[in-house]
């Protein structure tokens, strides 16, 4: 079972793309275009409490099992080690996120407050992830240029906010950079690293 959970992270992206879209369209006059993702979770959505659970929370967690499988493959690599536990800590962030905002008392309420401490600063373990990881990734015998050189797109879409009117299609765009990068990177680990495991076994035999 354990070796299957080692690709979970791979649908991180997939899952919160369909569990947003779901959401979304059981929303009334939600758009994708204007209103931030933060809304289909907050106090007074249609479907708050499923929307937290589903989406921001279990994304989180296929994120954190994204970390944990890169830090069961680097086995004794420092370097892979270190990045593995950002990855982790991205998740923890990103399903931290699941706590609802207050839509009217924005940051008078310590709902949002918390909302926005995991929203905002969930950001730095990507950004330290992707600094790190393709160190690692080359101490395990693993180039890959997508891992290396893909979080660049963070820069221009994260500059992006308050740019432009379209704030929420921004905002998903964001997420989106993170969670395609941690999914390759959990499919790019495991995919090379099984394919070089299986050489050896047929080798020896």
């Amino acid at each position: 079972m354990s070796k299957y959970l080692d690709y979970a992270g791979i649908f991180a992206a997939p899952w919160f793309l369909v569990t947003l879209g779901v959401f979304a369209y059981l929303e009334p006059n939600y758009s994708h275009l204007y209103k931030a993702v933060s809304e289909l979770g907050a106090f007074g959505a249609s479907n708050w409490i499923l929307m937290n659970v589903f989406c921001f929370f279990t994304t989180g967690l296929l994120v954190i099992m994204a970390g944990l499988a890169f830090r069961k493959k680097s086995k004794a690599a420092n370097a892979s080690l270190q990045a593995s536990f950002w990855v982790v800590l991205m998740g923890v962030m990103f399903a931290g996120t699941a706590i609802p905002a207050d839509m009217e008392l924005y940051f008078n309420s310590p709902w949002t407050v918390a909302h926005a401490f995991f929203s905002t600063f969930g950001i730095i373990p990507f950004l330290v992830a992707a600094w790190k990881t393709p160190k690692a990734l080359k101490e395990i015998g693993i180039e890959s240029n997508f891992v290396s050189y893909f979080p660049l797109v963070f820069i221009p879409t994260f500059l992006m906010h308050g740019l432009v009117q379209q704030g929420g299609l921004v905002q998903r765009a964001t997420i989106l950079v993170l969670l395609i990068w941690v999914s390759y990177l959990n499919w790019v680990l495991l995919s090379r690293l099984n394919s070089h495991e299986n050489k050896i076994i047929r080798g020896q035999g």
